[in-house]
């Protein structure tokens, strides 16, 4: 008789309930800590009330910053055999209205710093909200419906590992985002690498410095209570924040998209740290001068790479011990590279339009192809969105990259932030990586403006760290001594900061938007 069980990453959760109940859980930093015990418990009364509500089996939408409520909804939700859809926290009312519309929700939890953004949505769409606030107010409205319920455990109510989990949108650097359907089984491998490529523990104490609504925090939510360690929710992800955290509760590991790595190497905030702290990085290339920085305060830098579509993680910039014991600058150019396809996460290819393998070369360009167990079950209610991404049985990243001799993947570019100026390819990623080392360079974004002779050229938009000066005159000269000629921005932008979305991606299209206004961009 066969005694397979649906995978799911609630097992891990499970896992945790079961072995850890006196560790510590889940602390949030001036508000309350729960042991596994008490979080077990909150679980199950959760999962309780929305099944007494009615909506077991729903679609429930949770608004949250990195709070221990938010953190709640990854695993009661799902209890209660209901799909969850994390919503992005900085998106306008009618950017809520869409996904909730299309997503189908019936019900909303919402943080109560959030709630005034979604009221009148929520109320026009006939969905009913839930208002979650501190724990320790037992008499707010979100505690009284805890309260009123058994906290016994449940039995998890998983009966098919391919159903949906999460239902997440993609992270709004397009004007399209669509309704990733993550699945039970997806996630559950997903978490198993990230404990396995974070050499998580009992001992491990995870800062929630992702934003969790983003591909459900890398799967953060669910992986460190499978190993009994300690989460430490942030609700505000600020460099002082970050650092008081760390040094307050014994962090050891945190995940953060490279410009938080800025963030925490600004000379106005950086700390060299007492004891050595793992950090995965994804979301966009990080640069080798920002990782290199990360190592001189004391942490130790891996680069994952993934999309949401892939559940999301499926390379990571894997090194040797011997590679671990290069000179920083070696290593870190190393762990700038996307690197090697992770141990479940199926093929990972580049390829050219003819769907066979660039040479590993270093040079020729190609799509980073998907196909295996991480690979979404596709885009709610947008069948075509579906077929075209997953056409000729990959899925189709839209990363341009080359494969080096040693088998590592190297995204170049985003497709549509290719710049071709005069018939040549300009990869933007290339020139931010020299542009960062220039040591007043706090963040750099290059996208195409339109030119008379060469049709687009390089733009550079600039944020420098606190109380640095430089011109373009001194960009292009560094900028010069380490690429071609045609390669070097032909315009200068500086700004205080660059528009990101909330997982911490530049949002290119915003700012190419500003170059091209009235113009139509007549390449790719």
């Amino acid at each position: 008789m066969p005694m397979n069980t649906p995978l799911t990453p609630l097992t891990l959760v499970r896992r945790g309930l079961k072995l850890y109940p006196d560790h510590t859980a889940v602390i949030e930093p001036g508000g309350p800590r729960f042991t596994y015990r008490e979080w077990g418990r909150r679980i199950y009364q959760l999962a309780r009330a929305i099944q007494a509500a009615g909506y077991g089996g729903q679609h429930v939408a949770v608004l949250s910053p990195n709070t221990h409520g938010g953190l709640l909804t990854y695993a009661g939700v799902p209890w209660a055999g209901s799909v969850l859809v994390p919503l992005n926290t900085r998106l306008t009312p009618e950017e809520y209205e869409f996904q909730l519309r299309h997503a189908e929700v019936r019900l909303l939890l919402v943080d109560e710093s959030l709630h005034d953004r979604v009221r009148e949505v929520a109320a026009g769409l006939g969905i009913e909200v839930w208002v979650m606030g501190d724990a320790r107010g037992a008499g707010t409205a979100f505690e009284a419906k805890l309260a009123a319920q058994d906290d016994s455990p449940l039995p998890l109510p998983v009966q098919d590992e391919n159903g949906t989990i999460t239902l997440n949108f993609t992270s709004g650097t397009t004007s399209d985002p669509k309704g990733v359907m993550m699945t039970h089984r997806s996630t559950m491998l997903n978490a198993i690498e990230t404990i396995y490529y974070f050499k998580a523990d009992q001992d491990t104490v995870y800062l929630h410095t992702l934003p969790d609504f983003h591909a459900n925090g890398w799967g953060g939510v669910w992986s460190p209570f499978g190993v009994g360690a300690t989460h430490v929710t942030l609700p505000t992800v600020r460099a002082d924040a970050a650092y008081d955290a760390i040094e307050q509760h014994g962090v050891t590991h945190l995940c953060a998209a490279p410009t938080v790595l800025s963030m925490l190497t600004d000379p106005a905030h950086a700390r060299p740290l007492s004891r050595q702290i793992r950090v995965a990085t994804a979301g966009s290339p990080p640069h080798a001068r920002i990782i290199a920085d990360m190592n001189a305060l004391g942490f130790h830098v891996t680069q994952v790479y993934g999309l949401t579509e892939t559940s999301p993680l499926i390379t990571v910039a894997e090194l040797s011990a011997q590679q671990e014991e290069l000179p920083t600058p070696r290593r870190a150019a190393l762990i700038a590279k996307q690197g090697v396809e992770m141990i479940l996460a199926g093929e990972v290819e580049v390829l050219d339009p003819e769907l066979r393998p660039v040479p590993g070369d270093g040079e020729t360009l190609g799509e980073i192809m998907v196909r295996g167990n991480l690979v979404m079950k596709g885009y709610y209610r947008n069948e075509e969105a579906t077929a075209k991404a997953l056409e000729g049985g990959w899925f189709h990243t839209g990363d341009v990259a080359v494969v080096h001799p040693d088998g590592r993947i190297e995204i170049r570019d985003r497709n549509k932030d290719v710049i071709i100026s005069g018939g040549e390819n300009i990869s933007s990623v290339e020139v931010e990586g020299v542009l960062y080392a220039h040591p007043a360079v706090r963040e750099a974004v290059v996208v195409a403006m339109p030119h008379e002779k060469w049709g687009e050229v390089p733009c550079a938009f600039i944020a420098l760290h606190q109380g640095q000066e430089v011109t373009p005159e001194d960009l292009t000269a560094h900028v010069r001594e380490h690429l071609a000629g045609f390669k070097v921005p032909k315009h200068y932008e500086f700004r205080d900061d660059l528009p990101k979305t909330a997982s911490g991606k530049f949002q290119k299209f915003i700012l190419r938007a500003e170059l091209w206004q009235g113009k139509a961009r007549g390449v790719n």
